[in-house]
């Protein structure tokens, strides 16, 4: 994946020197081909290039058209074909030489504003119209990419690297902390532009923003969860949703070089698998598919509906294809606090599910080893190809049959009980567990009136439409921070990360197919639209298996082999000002438990209150530091 950056003097004066050449510098390693900078009136814009499609060996940005405007773009263009029909360009050659940047180009000087409509893929865009002194930036549907920004009265300045804008002369920069209790109550929360650094915003994703002397105006231009409803007979979304899967895979197979595959047990990134070497077939090419594997036993600590082996579930997948060249790996070498530490240089926040740092650099780091340059993963495909369905959607027979008669009592009281009387409920059951199975500081909880805040989110209604809970669960168009921290993750190999389960005309098909769908009515068996499509490609074993795999099952035994590194890393924590937003004596019972027990409980708690509570103390000791 190519970067972009650029500043504008909102004020009109000249731009400072070594400014733009910072920007360069910390964005360089987005693009492993080189890059361009050019300015022009108050302006400066950038590229960082990869070079990963045939047609980005004539990427030039940024350019001066002909008209004086100053335009730059980074990414790919999935639908060129339909986009240059729509322009008038000539098919054959002028399309062969036709980099995407170009069409990028072309399509914002025919729509303006309106361009992003009609892009699909992983891209963004900056656009400076010099007289009228306004910038167009512009990001994909689903966000695959990432650009932050900062703005001031008479500056602003963007980059897909985030560390760019810090090594920047800002003003102090602050930590958002209610930012960080939400990574560390594991709150999925509406993020929107917020990143954890105050002075840094995000821009979301299916936004676009554009920036004058006067003012900053920002516009969503799609929204996934208002997709309509299509209706059809039951098996006719499958040839309909193969159609769109199948060209969304084969569109994100653009390049010369080998071409990696993430593969677990699971349905998503399998399928993205198998379709994906049934097309390199063609080609006479391969596919090399990564994955992770334990180095300990794990079935004390799967659970009863997940495993944490994966390795038998990959390779009849593989055999299933054909042309997959299997490499299983276990990061033995790679100590699950060193891989967190790694990946806090890397995306500069804490993450959610750091647990799974030292697996997923892992395999980025042998992707890049094997020569791959392009990486295709299934990440987004739980609230879209492979969404289980809401069991209400289903008749009222159909419900109680399948759930049993106390468990459809129980869910349907909570569904449509009144929202004081379901909050009342709530605050008592958080209350009583007082954030127990997180580390959050109770001082720091009680600071920000946490449990206020967050018995308000409308997420924790559980009277949400199926459509709603998908919408929150995505976020094409709002917070999703997955397809950012994804890009720059890939970024830091040299890899662009490619997700077909996440472009943006599967993710329309899907959520426009009636949520009674995505369940069999007759046996109840979820998923029911990827697991029937994928008839004849899977082997059954896959397609029809209905536990899912547990990511880093070995963690408990992987840190007891790692106890030197988690008790520093608890040391620092305690000498640092960490200490009064994560609870250390919460972390170290915690790390008691996961020293002395094998259960699913220790690896629950290895989860959420230790590894989870390590990545946020590290960060807040080295907030404000050159990681």
């Amino acid at each position: 994946m190519s970067g972009i950056f650029g500043v504008v003097n909102r004020d009109e004066s000249p731009l400072a020197a070594g400014v733009l050449e910072t920007l360069r510098i910390e964005t360089a390693h987005w693009g492993s081909d080189g890059g361009r900078v050019m300015c022009c009136g108050g302006a400066g814009l950038g590229s960082a290039l990869s070079l990963n499609t045939r047609e980005s060996a004539f990427e030039r940005v940024p350019f001066l058209d002909s008209d004086g405007f100053l335009f730059t773009a980074a990414g790919r263009v999935d639908n060129r074909c339909e986009l240059a029909k729509a322009l008038g360009i000539e098919p054959g050659e002028t399309m062969s030489r036709a980099a995407d940047g170009s069409l990028m180009h072309r399509a914002w000087r025919r729509w303006g504003d309106s361009c992003p409509e009609r892009i699909f893929g992983d891209w963004a865009i900056a656009a400076w119209n010099p007289k009228t002194r306004r910038l167009f930036l512009a990001r994909d549907h689903s966000g695959n990419t990432a650009i932050y920004y900062h703005a001031s009265s008479g500056f602003f300045a963007f980059s897909s690297s985030r560390r760019a804008l810090l090594r920047l002369n800002l003003p102090p920069v602050e930590m958002d902390d209610l930012y960080l209790a939400q990574i560390l109550v594991s709150w999925p929360a509406y993020h929107g532009d917020r990143t954890i650094h105050k002075q840094i915003k995000r821009l979301p994703p299916a936004h676009y923003l554009t920036v004058t002397q006067e003012r900053i105006e920002f516009r969503q231009y799609w929204h996934l969860e208002n997709t309509p409803e299509l209706l059809l007979p039951r098996n006719d979304y499958i040839p309909v949703f193969l159609e769109i899967f199948d060209r969304a895979v084969r569109d994100r197979l653009r390049g010369d070089g080998p071409i990696g595959a993430t593969l677990s047990g699971g349905l998503d990134s399998s399928s993205v698998a198998v379709t994906g070497a049934r097309y390199l077939k063609e080609e006479r090419r391969r596919l090399l598919a990564f994955t992770s594997i334990p180095v300990f036993a794990t079935a004390a600590y799967a659970g009863a509906k997940r495993f944490g082996d994966e390795l038998p579930f990959a390779r009849a997948t593989a055999e299933a294809a054909g042309n997959v060249d299997l490499a299983a790996f276990d990061a033995a070498g790679l100590c699950p606090i060193d891989a967190i530490r790694r990946a806090l240089r890397i995306s500069l926040e804490p993450k959610h599910a750091g647990y799974n740092a030292f697996w997923t650099l892992e395999m980025r780091r042998l992707a890049a080893e094997r020569g791959c340059r392009v990486l295709l993963t299934g990440q987004a495909g739980n609230h879209g190809i492979s969404w289980a369905g809401d069991m209400f959607s289903q008749p009222a027979l159909v419900r109680i049959r399948r759930l049993g008669g106390k468990r459809w009592l129980r869910q349907s009281l909570r569904r449509y009980a009144p929202k004081k009387v379901w909050r009342s409920y709530r605050l008592h059951q958080v209350r009583r567990k007082q954030w127990r199975d997180t580390a959050i500081h109770p001082d720091f909880a009680d600071r920000l009136d946490l449990l206020t805040q967050y018995l308000d989110d409308p997420r924790e209604s559980p009277a949400q439409s199926p459509i709603l809970q998908r919408g929150f669960g995505m976020n094409p168009g709002g917070s999703s921070v997955l397809g950012a921290n994804q890009a720059e993750m890939g970024a830091a190999f040299g890899l662009e990360m490619r997700d077909p389960t996440g472009d943006a005309r599967v993710l329309g098909f899907c959520f426009s197919v009636p949520d009674s769908i995505f369940i069999d009515p007759r046996t109840g068996l979820d998923r029911w639209l990827i697991r029937e499509a994928m008839k004849g490609r899977l082997p059954e074993s896959v397609r029809m298996n209905r536990r899912r795999g547990q990511q880093a099952c070995d963690l408990v035994p992987r840190l007891r082999r790692s106890a030197v590194a988690v008790d520093g890393a608890l040391a620092e924590i305690e000498r640092g000002p960490a200490a009064g937003y994560v609870s250390v004596p919460a972390m170290r019972r915690a790390w008691e438990k996961v020293r002395t027990e094998d259960t699913y409980e220790a690896f629950e708690v290895a989860v959420t209150v230790l590894t989870r509570g390590i990545m946020a103390g590290l960060f807040v000791n080295g907030f404000g530091t050159d990681w």
